[in-house]
């Protein structure tokens, strides 16, 4: 049988050691292609991530601009119906301050009224006071301070002790009243005067008569008004105060007035 020389004709000459050290130098050298594939690979990857970062980053920036767009045509519309809502805020606060009004008023008119009718005929009123709080300065009483609620405050004469209980009681089944209070009742001595001059100027000298007559110092309470009353806004503390006449001018809460005379009331 003919032998067959299976090596390549490079090296068919040469010696079994060169021949494996070909071999082996071809072997090792087989590993190239797959690095640089590897390397090719992470570049794709870097620039696929590069990409899509890119991208998200302008969607992101398309986004904010859109809001933003949006919310500067909604303030263009706040700015442009601030006007209305301005007028609404006023009308309503317009309309709160009537009601607060209306509600804190106190009904002086039918007061005095009827505070009028419940004093005796033989009871002689020097001055009325009528106010809603007891800050509001209208009565300079200790009593009349110690509660804050509207009251009317009466000092006069009257021509023994048990007409100024019966006052009292009077006072006290005017409609409203919930408390009568007494600050004194001292007796006070006039002497008789022989100076003349007209029966009124006498009569203002000496309202109840010559000789010794209880001076009394009366406050009357409403104290069920008094809730509506410290409703009202500062400032609209009244007083009222009206001559002791049969039919006394009511004071309008919000004003106040003194008035001082020494003529007896009727009933």
């Amino acid at each position: 049988m003919r032998a067959v020389n299976l090596l390549p004709p490079d090296l068919r000459g040469a010696s079994k050691t060169t021949a494996e050290l070909s071999v082996a130098s071809e072997a090792s050298g087989g590993a190239g292609p797959f690095v640089v594939l590897g390397v090719l690979a992470a570049c794709v990857a870097g620039v696929t991530g590069y990409v899509l970062a890119g991208n998200t980053i302008n969607q992101r920036k398309a986004e904010l601009a859109d809001v933003t767009a949006r919310q500067q045509a909604i303030a263009g519309q706040v700015a442009a119906l601030k006007p209305y809502a301005d007028f609404d805020a006023r009308a309503q606060s317009r309309v709160q301050t009537v009601r607060d009004l209306a509600g804190s008023r106190f009904d002086w008119q039918g007061a005095l009224s009827d505070v009028a009718r419940a004093i005796p005929s033989n009871v002689t009123l020097k001055t009325l006071n009528g106010d809603t709080s007891s800050g509001s300065g209208a009565s300079d009483s200790s009593l009349r301070s110690a509660i804050s609620a509207p009251a009317i405050s009466l000092t006069g004469c009257a021509p023994g002790q048990r007409d100024v209980a019966r006052l009292m009681a009077r006072l006290h089944d005017v409609d409203g009243v919930t408390r009568v209070s007494l600050a004194k009742s001292d007796i006070a001595t006039v002497a008789s005067s022989d100076s003349g001059g007209s029966d009124l100027a006498r009569r203002n000298a000496a309202p109840c008569g010559t000789g010794d007559h209880p001076s009394f110092d009366i406050v009357a309470f409403f104290e069920n008004a008094s809730a509506a009353v410290s409703a009202a806004p500062a400032g609209s503390d009244s007083a009222a105060t009206a001559t002791p006449t049969p039919t006394p001018t009511a004071t309008p809460a919000g004003s106040s007035a003194t008035t001082t005379s020494s003529q007896g009331a009727t009933p």
